[in-house]
């Protein structure tokens, strides 16, 4: 009921679901893909499923009993959350876009250079064909990276939440004893998964749950505690 929206912190890609014949449930866990698929492309990021359906029921009890006893505070906390998560995010995609631009118009300028230095004879024609081409292919595919950007920027721009529709399907459930596949697809958009770490001699590994609607909600400790 997880698998999909599994997805590598560091990398970005998703994660793999790892089962056996003869495994019992407690056994299976998700393993970045990239880590599979790419030699030292990226680090495991392994996480059991049990551990995984564990942090997303506590989290998402939480969440609810906060959005239903404390309704106009959650809605607060959300369009907070939601106008720092969207502004980090446009920010980041915005100087990668800037930065892939600056690279273009670079190119341009060196593509031209060439050409002036072909007709004052400063470089052979072999060289010369051998240069651009070179540029042209890194210029196009700048091109089409630019593309995908912009559109990840007014797509970023234009998102929306949706917390009347969220609260809705905390209305939908009066209580949650233990996660099936409709309340996956109901509440969760995805799942961000951190590589694991050690302190103090324990293992911890976090993990980042994006609702649908509303996207990751973040509840402070001192009004979570009184909720």
């Amino acid at each position: 009921m997880l698998s999909g929206i599994m997805y590598c912190a560091d990398c970005g890609a998703k994660l793999y679901q790892v089962r056996a014949n003869g495994w019992t449930h407690d056994k299976e866990h998700f393993v970045c893909a990239t880590y599979r698929k790419v030699k030292d492309g990226c680090s495991s990021h392994q996480i059991r499923n049990v551990v995984v359906e564990q942090l997303v029921a506590k989290d998402l009890r939480k969440v609810l009993a906060f959005a239903k006893e404390r309704e106009a505070e959650f809605i607060d906390i959300v369009t907070s959350n939601s106008e720092k998560e969207r502004a980090k995010e446009l920010r980041q995609v915005q100087k990668e876009y800037d930065q892939v631009l600056a690279r273009i118009t670079a190119i341009h300028k060196i593509i031209r250079k060439l050409y002036e230095d072909k007709l004052l004879g400063s470089i052979s024609d072999e060289r010369f064909h051998r240069m651009a081409s070179d540029y042209e292919s890194e210029q196009q595919e700048l091109m089409a990276r630019s593309t995908k950007l912009k559109k990840v920027i007014d797509a970023t721009k234009e998102k929306t939440l949706n917390t009347d529709r969220f609260l809705g399907l905390v209305r939908k459930y009066t209580e949650i004893t233990e996660l099936d596949t409709e309340i996956i697809r109901d509440f969760i958009d995805r799942i961000i998964v951190h590589n694991s770490e050690t302190a103090s001699g324990r293992k911890k590994q976090r993990i980042r749950i994006v609702y649908n609607c509303i996207g990751a909600v973040d509840i402070p400790k001192n009004l979570e505690k009184t909720a």
